[in-house]
């Protein structure tokens, strides 16, 4: 009766050691994108493109920290969520903030572009920028959870991320798959504030938990490259 006890309070202390960490996770996410959170409230209907695109920078690091956390997470079982999530952010903050500037630059060039094909009546030439942007919205489900990972060049894990987008698309569509399916839970179901509250978090794992084995396969393609440098 006591060992009963005992794992039951134990499953009991993970559960809700979990969702705590899954909780503060998200909190900190948020925090660190809430100029983009607070643009998009105060402006609402009036927000703009161009401003969208230059607060949206903060999402690089911002993801990929989250990406670091819940990787850690998978890998070893438990984290520390607030000294695991600054930790990381500071460790990803360029690279991520880069990153997320050059994707940004790509979609903005593209969503420019197709607004002028389209509204020109070239709408075939319109798909093609079309085209572009999911492309690059595809491309970022592999390049942060990468650069979360490994420390490697900017220019190698795009190469990598378009490698895997090639060869793997199943897995981005997975991904896609997770996101769409998450948020069609919280819609129906009306629980927004759940959703504000633990969805980053939550979608962040699953894509983790998707990419876990392709990510860790990059190991040793990896080393063998910087070795041999």
């Amino acid at each position: 009766m006591k060992n009963d006890r005992n794992i039951l309070d134990s499953k009991l202390y993970i559960i809700t050691n979990n969702i705590t960490n899954f909780f503060m996770t998200n909190l900190y996410f948020l925090l660190v994108i809430s100029p983009l959170l607070i643009y998009m409230v105060i402006f609402q209907e009036k927000v703009s493109l161009r401003g969208m695109l230059l607060l949206s920078i903060l999402l690089g690091p911002a993801v990929t920290t989250l990406f670091s956390v819940m990787g850690k997470l998978i890998r070893s079982g438990e984290i520390s969520a607030t000294k695991d999530f600054f930790h990381f952010y500071e460790l990803n903050f360029l690279q991520g903030l880069l990153i997320g500037i050059i994707v940004n630059i790509v979609i903005g060039i593209a969503c420019f572009d197709m607004g002028y094909f389209n509204s020109n009546g070239n709408i075939y030439v319109g798909y093609l920028f079309l085209a572009i942007i999911i492309f690059t919205i595809l491309v970022q489900f592999y390049i942060y959870p990468i650069i979360s990972r490994y420390n490697i060049k900017i220019s190698y894990a795009f190469k990598i991320s378009l490698k895997l987008l090639v060869k793997k698309f199943y897995i981005s569509i997975s991904c896609l798959s997770a996101i769409i399916i998450i948020l069609a839970i919280i819609k129906f179901t009306k629980l927004s504030l759940v959703g504000l509250l633990f969805g980053a978090s939550v979608i962040s794992y699953l894509i983790m938990k998707i990419e876990d084995k392709t990510i860790s396969e990059l190991q040793e393609e990896i080393k063998e490259r910087y070795n041999s440098q």
